[in-house]
């Protein structure tokens, strides 16, 4: 390589410095279309993408459609078009150009992609959006790990999570984003209904929960349910700040969102126990003991009892006074403002940690330079 080759090499490294520099390199989103469906996962990618642009980032969201007779449905119908209007592209259909100075965030369900993008040598850095453990594990091919595609660094939802993907990974650096409760869950003065708010993604679990209630305890059959899923996340708002208890089950949740909308909201939760203990679900870092925040069970067939004692509670005007103070305190942490803090300080290390990157290059190509003559 002669010295002129070399100094075109940083004149290239240079621009891409001045790229940061300027705010002009361009972070990717990479996302699945739901379909109109709504999802905790996506929406907390949404928010992510948001909080950057907000930030006075470039921003884009990558999806793929392969059929061309397909209809990219978005999220206007239940995040909103704040969220719809984000920059969109179809991979498949158009050449999307990377620069080494841009970032691509891929979820971590998507090995695929991971492998894709490092065969084909994509210049930009690659950073895993980690939410789900399970997806983790499951989508990994056999003796194949991040580090085989070059993939060294994760966002998390959790440091949880995050000591769990480093005992998976050891050398991958791990940043936590917490996610947030949206503005639009909030408690109201006004009596609240008789009326069961379900969050469950199993149609077995539902039907375990209402059919046996029924059945045990038919003095409370004016008690109604409702079904929280796939509803628009102003409808799902509304559910849970004018009913007066929510049932959640979620076992393959690794945060439990839904939960802490619903205590922000001032619903009395009856949840289930989960895999992996979030911090807002213990009392304090030193007691592990689930907080009061819930009204905890380990199996469906013991939430038939609890509901029944609280419905009784509710209608005695005798709920006890610790159910809201413990649910105040483990939705505190989980601000807008907190995520925007930790979204934006990280934006600021990414960016500040690939020009240290690129100016490392040039001094060795500038040595290299030297040697030469």
């Amino acid at each position: 390589m002669t010295n002129q080759d070399i100094q075109n090499q940083i004149k290239k490294i240079e621009a891409e410095i001045k790229r940061i520099d300027d705010n002009e390199n361009t972070f990717y989103f990479f996302i699945i279309d739901s379909k109109g469906c709504p999802s905790g996962d996506l929406a907390y990618i949404y928010n992510l993408a948001l909080i950057s642009q907000k930030n006075g980032k470039n921003v884009k969201m990558l999806y793929q459609l392969q059929d061309e007779k397909d209809e990219f449905i978005g999220v206007d119908g239940w995040l909103g078009e704040e969220y719809a209007s984000l920059p969109h592209e179809n991979i498949a259909s158009s050449d999307v150009h990377m620069a080494p100075s841009d970032v691509l965030f891929i979820p971590e369900i998507f090995t695929n992609v991971m492998e894709e993008t490092h065969k084909s040598h994509l210049p930009c850095k690659r950073i895993v959006i980690t939410q789900n453990y399970d997806f983790v594990v499951d989508q990994l091919p056999f003796s194949r790990q991040w580090g085989d595609y070059n993939i060294m660094e994760s966002m998390v939802k959790t440091d949880v999570l995050g000591d769990m993907v480093k005992e998976l990974f050891p050398y991958v650096k791990t940043t936590t984003v917490n996610p947030f409760i949206h503005n639009k869950f909030f408690k109201v003065n006004t009596p609240k209904k008789l009326v069961v708010n379900i969050i469950a993604k199993d149609d077995n679990d539902v039907n375990k929960i209402i059919k046996p209630f029924k059945l045990k305890y038919p003095i409370f059959k004016f008690v109604s349910f409702v079904r929280c899923n796939q509803m628009p996340q102003d409808v799902f708002a509304e559910n849970l700040r004018n009913n007066f208890a929510t049932i959640w089950v979620d076992r393959e949740s690794y945060f439990g969102l839904s939960a802490l909308e619903a205590l922000k909201s001032g619903s009395i939760v009856i949840a289930k126990t989960t895999d992996i203990t979030q911090e807002w679900m213990v009392n304090d870092d030193n007691d592990k003991t689930l907080s009061n925040c819930c009204l905890w069970f380990d199996t469906i067939h013991e939430v038939h009892k609890i509901l029944a004692n609280v419905v009784r509670a509710w209608m005695d005007d005798n709920v006890p006074c610790i159910l809201e103070q413990s649910a105040d305190k483990a939705v505190e942490k989980y601000t807008y403002d907190n995520t925007v803090n930790q979204m934006t300080s990280y934006l600021a290390d990414i960016n500040a940690r690939r020009k240290k990157e690129f100016e490392n290059i040039i001094i060795l190509l500038k040595k290299k330079i030297d040697t030469n003559n």
